[in-house]
């Protein structure tokens, strides 16, 4: 796990946790690709789709290509047939409950995703979340254009969420952040306080402050609201 700061600062910092920031696929949700997933659900993801996500691992093309390309296999299908293949998707254990819970409690929810549009906005919709930035194909008179609006690039979730916080007067020091990946290293960083849950990475669980021991929502839950009362 992460530093061990015994420091009076940190202590200070454990009182005061506003806002909590999370991933979304394969942290709220239980897909760990948005992206992924519709091409598993047309049956393209082995024909071609994987082959850009080759390329892009080896650093062939950039990230803003390797989703092009990616977007570019729904030109022309009406947007409400993509959406509709997220209607079955499933929240991760008790993660809806423990989200309305959190509000509940007080804390403001943020979201960052390198996904796609539908899950965010299922989630924005369904429990209210301060903020919530993601990508998002683009359409026009409810037809796919074959083009991708990039909000988040691979590896800059830090950098949006400093930006995002910055524009809130939020201090870094009083958000806990949580993530399944790789991705979610750069904001596990600047945050008081970071978890992995679900985590696939072993780079995330090397430096966040708790690794969750299940694949249960409410740890992560009970670890927030323990961080977030006690006075030591």
């Amino acid at each position: 796990m992460r530093r061990a700061d015994n420091s009076q600062e940190k202590g200070d910092r454990l009182k005061k946790f506003t806002y909590v920031v999370f991933d979304i696929d394969g942290t709220i949700v239980r897909p760990v690709s948005s992206w992924r997933y519709i091409h598993e659900k047309l049956g393209n993801w082995d024909v071609l789709a994987h082959k850009y996500q080759d390329m892009f691992l080896a650093k062939k093309i950039s990230y803003r290509k390797f989703c092009e390309l990616d977007a570019s296999h729904w030109k022309g299908m009406q947007e409400s047939k993509i959406a509709g293949l997220f209607n079955p998707v499933p929240y991760t254990k008790n993660a809806k409950k423990c989200l309305l819970k959190l509000k509940k409690e007080g804390f403001g929810l943020i979201a960052l995703s390198t996904g796609l549009q539908y899950i965010p906005d299922k989630i924005k919709e369904e429990i209210g979340f301060k903020k919530i930035v993601s990508n998002r194909l683009i359409s026009r008179n409810g037809i796919l254009t074959g083009k991708v609006k990039i909000n988040i690039s691979h590896g800059e979730k830090g950098k949006i969420l400093k930006n995002l916080l910055d524009s809130m007067n939020i201090l870094p020091a009083n958000v806990i952040c949580v993530g399944d990946s790789d991705g979610d290293v750069p904001m596990a960083r600047i945050c008081g306080f970071s978890i992995a849950f679900n985590s696939t990475s072993d780079k995330l669980n090397n430096i966040v402050d708790y690794v969750c021991k299940t694949d249960d929502f409410l740890e992560v839950f009970n670890l927030i609201m323990n961080i977030s009362t006690r006075t030591d």
